[in-house]
This record gives structure tokens, C-alpha cells and sequence, in this order.
């Protein structure tokens, strides 16, 4: 059997910044959105300032925030403050976040850039993200090896994969009882797509590309449930004695994958890592 090469998206992470080399930035960055700080960083741009970083550690994970970067609060009421000390040249944020734009454009030029919209959500929507951003940072070699790897790294996933697979149903737990489902436009959906695997889910979503629903929809779905971390408090413990969960997982004919945190509103990054994960779990499941 096929193993995968455990440390694949350490290499893939190194192989960024070895493309972007550490360098005297001529651009001073702050962001509010961490879709945008991924994809910074693996652009080898630091950011002066991001918001929620510990939270952004838990939920994106890599790559990871260098020292030096400075907390600048919530996403949603970032401490202006601290933030015009810091002299940026541009402030990158989202639509969710676009009620900020009069407060921050009073500090520096305001970059609103967007990926997630309904039903636009696509591997060229990940790469058109990217390239939109480098070049409002001058970083367009370094966007373009980054897709290259990208690529190479799915391919080499998609090898590497068990033959067969079931559709996925993807899902990350909000509560003991209601998940978010993900499906059309979103970018574990694009995920799973670039290593050749399906998604269940064929029901409709939001812009975000999940749909929020009580577990008992999931009822008769035959796929490979996979469970995205983290987990709210006390529901791993919940599922495990929960007779209804027990027999949903047990009737879909596969057991139930668990997948570390991955930022389900993720770019290039997240991608990238989801399909390292995920094809790691199901060869570990495989080989069981």
C-alpha cells in the first residue's frame, strides 16, 4: 500500500517560504481577515498587525503568525489605536468586515478584497484570490510558485489516496445536535475535487458553502463522514455515548473520520493542508 509522506505539508509550507524569501518588506500590511493573512504569509509577506491571533492559531493554524506581528484585538472592533501606531501603509479586509471601512480608511487606504460569494467558490477562484493579492503586494513570482506547488502537491495526494473512497460528508459540529454540512462553494468541497474525491452533500448552501443542520438530515446519506476540529466543549464526549450518533455513523457503512482544525474559509493554504490531512486519515483508516 501506498504510504503518505508524513511531513508533506511541512515541505510544501517550506517550499513557500523558500519561494519568498525573507526580505525588507517595502509594504506595511494590516489585516483583519485571516483567509488574507494565510495567504500572506505564504506569499512571504509578514504582516504588520492581524487581528485575534491566538484564535487564528486554533483555527487556521498554519502557516503559522511570526513573532513581531502585533495583536490588534478582535476582527470586529480592532483597537484603532494600536493600529495607527503602527503606520500601515494598506488595511486588508473582507466584506464581513466592510462596516470597518470608514473607522480604518481614517488610518491608511483600505483594501476590501473578496473570495467567498455564493456559487463562486472554485480552484480558479482560490488562484485569482491569490494573484489579486500579490499584486497589490508585488509579490506575483512568489503567487504563482506558490499555485505550482499546489498543484504538484495534489497530484501527488491524488496517488496517494486509497482507490476508493466514499462521497465525504463534511461537517464541523456547532452544538451536541447541528452541524455545518459543507458542500457546493466550499473550499473543503474544492479540496476534496483537486484529489479526485466527492462530496455527499448535495443539498444547498450558503456563500460560505455549508448549510447549518440538525444531525437527523444526515440520516440515509451513504459517505464518509468526516469531522472537522474542534469539537465545543463537552460534544466529543456527547457523541460517544450518544446511541442516536452511534447509529447514523454506524448506517452510512464507514466509520467517522476526525480531522484536526483546518479554516473552513480558507485559500490556497487551507486547501492544501485539508487534502494532506484528510488523505493521511484515510490511508491511517485504510490500513486498520
Amino acid at each position: 500500500m501506498k504510504r503518505i509522506f508524513p511531513y508533506l505539508f511541512t515541505l510544501f509550507i517550506a517550499f513557500v517560504a523558500s519561494i519568498a524569501p525573507a526580505q525588507e518588506q517595502d509594504i506595511k500590511i494590516a489585516v483583519i481577515d485571516w483567509t488574507q493573512v494565510e495567504t500572506l504569509l505564504a506569499l512571504g509577506i509578514q504582516p504588520v498587525g492581524a487581528a485575534q491571533i491566538a484564535d487564528y492559531n486554533a483555527w487556521v493554524k498554519a502557516p503559522e503568525i511570526p513573532e513581531g506581528t502585533v495583536d490588534l484585538g478582535l476582527r470586529t472592533q480592532p483597537n484603532l489605536e494600536r493600529l495607527s501606531e503602527l503606520k500601515p501603509d494598506q488595511i486588508f479586509i473582507s466584506p464581513m468586515f466592510q462596516s470597518l471601512t470608514p473607522q480604518l480608511s481614517r488610518i491608511a487606504p483600505v483594501n476590501n478584497i473578496t473570495l467567498y460569494t455564493k456559487n463562486n467558490v472554485s480552484w480558479q477562484a482560490l488562484e485569482t484570490y491569490t494573484r489579486t493579492i500579490a499584486k497589490d503586494t508585488h509579490r506575483e513570482d512568489a503567487a504563482e510558485a506558490l499555485i505550482q506547488s499546489a498543484r504538484d502537491t495534489f497530484v501527488s495526494l491524488s496517488t496517494q489516496r486509497p482507490v476508493e473512497v466514499a462521497p465525504l460528508l463534511m461537517v464541523q459540529f456547532m452544538d451536541a445536535r447541528h452541524v455545518r454540512v459543507f458542500g457546493n462553494n466550499s473550499m473543503y468541497k474544492v479540496a476534496a475535487d483537486q484529489i479526485g474525491l466527492k462530496s455527499a452533500w448535495q443539498g444547498d448552501t450558503n456563500s460560505w458553502g455549508f448549510a447549518l443542520v440538525s444531525i437527523d438530515k444526515l440520516i440515509g446519506l451513504k459517505a464518509q463522514i468526516v469531522v472537522i476540529e474542534p469539537l465545543p466543549a463537552g460534544v466529543k464526549q456527547n457523541l460517544e455515548q450518544d446511541a442516536f450518533w452511534q447509529y447514523l455513523v454506524k448506517q452510512t457503512g464507514y466509520p467517522a473520520l476526525t480531522i484536526p482544525a483546518v479554516w473552513s474559509f480558507g485559500a490556497i493554504p487551507s486547501t492544501v493542508r485539508f487534502t494532506t490531512l484528510l488523505t493521511s486519515a484515510l490511508l491511517n483508516e485504510e490500513a486498520h
